[in-house]
């Protein structure tokens, strides 16, 4: 249908040509492709959980139940811009949970709903870091954060892993010749529990030698919380923050990969004084009152039993995934993690073996997954051309395990293996 405005002949278009932005584009501002998520026939590239365990009819139920039971409240709330905290109930109910699952304790104030994880670090990370500030992480970590990192301006240090984690004495060591060259660290990022990219936990003597490291150093710890409900082998190490209550601890979750990514919906608490400036960089109102509604709703009645849900399913795809390793990749050279909990398996082929080259074209024949350089804290790429994140949530047990015997095949087809 034609525009009334432009049935006339008059077209400044015409006249002027195109408006150019070229000159008027900010200082900091980049030119970022729009790219369309593609996928793979087997995804091991994506980073979501598995698809058949959202909970979308238990959420709707929770919203209805919720407008039933009491309908003027929930108008009133619809009515007005999320207080910036986020919801009370929701707030109230997370508070619960961290005294339950993380065994720490804060009063609902001390806690903030955010759009997601990303915010949460994303606020923190802006009210803690100057450009050029030194700030640790493990040597592979999350391509998001560090990503955040180095758009506030921070000189991120990665920090000498194995499969247990972050190694203490090499994290001592680290500070230790940082600040010989006059390069204090600002603070540590962390994943400890089910890492991403590795899938490693940090156990709780680690965390307590880290502990005293960061205080040694006067260094505060960013503890990245989100996959800690994802858990099927094992025990639930205890949070940094259940270890310690000075307020060198930042902690922060979500409930995306519990429940549904597209819900939007992390928190954080720290320090009153730290959070005051954090939230100085929030725009807007809080999260999304709806889904705070849905997710309180759903989550009060039915956690445990979403958790027992959840989590079986996980292991099985993460048993399909990593047995197809042991058949296929068993005489390659490669090592491989077993994570406990997550959603990731790191891969790791002999060191010569370039899979980061490679990457495209066999996402291009079937296979998609991360090369280790887009985890590499440092951004160098020296160290993780040889390696690669496979995601086992997303995909079928029977796509895990198809998806990794072509994998192999696509490796030997292109000589890395």
């Amino acid at each position: 249908m034609k525009s009334k405005w432009l049935d006339s002949d008059w077209n400044p278009t015409n006249m002027v040509g195109t408006f150019s932005y070229d000159k008027l584009f900010s200082r900091d501002s980049a030119d970022t492709p729009l790219n369309p998520v593609a996928h793979a026939k087997y995804d091991f590239a994506v980073a979501y959980p598995a698809p058949e365990t959202l909970p979308m009819d238990g959420l709707i139920q929770a919203l209805q139940t919720a407008v039933d039971s009491n309908s003027e409240k929930v108008l009133a709330e619809m009515a007005y811009y999320p207080q910036q905290l986020g919801a009370i109930e929701l707030r109230e109910y997370t508070v619960q949970k961290l005294v339950t699952d993380r065994g720490f304790s804060v009063t609902s104030e001390e806690l903030a709903l955010t759009n997601g994880s990303g915010e949460a670090l994303g606020l923190v990370i802006q009210a803690l870091t100057n450009p050029g500030d030194i700030v640790l992480a493990e040597e592979f970590v999350y391509m998001g954060t560090t990503n955040q990192l180095r758009r506030f301006g921070a000189d991120i240090r990665g920090v000498a892993i194995d499969d247990g984690g972050i190694i203490p004495e090499a994290l001592e060591k680290q500070i230790i010749d940082l600040n010989s060259a006059g390069d204090k660290p600002k603070y540590l990022y962390t994943i400890p529990e089910h890492q991403n990219p590795t899938g490693s936990t940090l156990s709780e003597q680690r965390r307590r030698a880290i502990l005293d490291i960061a205080h040694k150093y006067g260094m505060p710890i960013l503890e990245d919380d989100c996959y800690v409900d994802l858990r099927y082998k094992g025990e639930t190490q205890p949070a940094f923050r259940a270890l310690d209550d000075s307020g060198i601890v930042v902690y922060v979750a979500s409930y995306s990969k519990l429940l549904a990514p597209g819900l939007r919906l992390g928190y954080f608490t720290c320090s009153p004084d730290l959070m005051r400036r954090a939230l100085s960089f929030k725009i807007g109102s809080g999260p999304n009152q709806f889904a705070a509604v849905a997710i309180e709703g759903f989550l009060k009645n039915n956690l445990d039993l979403h958790r027992d849900n959840f989590n079986p399913i996980l292991e099985a795809k993460c048993n399909s995934m990593v047995d197809a390793l042991e058949e296929h990749f068993h005489n390659s050279g490669a090592v491989w993690s077993a994570p406990q909990g997550g959603c990731y398996v790191w891969l790791t082929m002999p060191e010569d073996a370039d899979i980061a080259s490679i990457r495209d074209e066999v996402f291009d024949q079937g296979v998609g997954y991360v090369a280790g350089p887009n985890f590499e804290a440092d951004g160098s790429g020296r160290i993780g051309k040889n390696c690669a994140r496979l995601c086992f949530a997303f995909e079928s047990v029977e796509k895990n395990s198809e998806g990794i015997a072509l994998l192999a095949q696509l490796f030997k087809q292109h000589g890395v293996m």
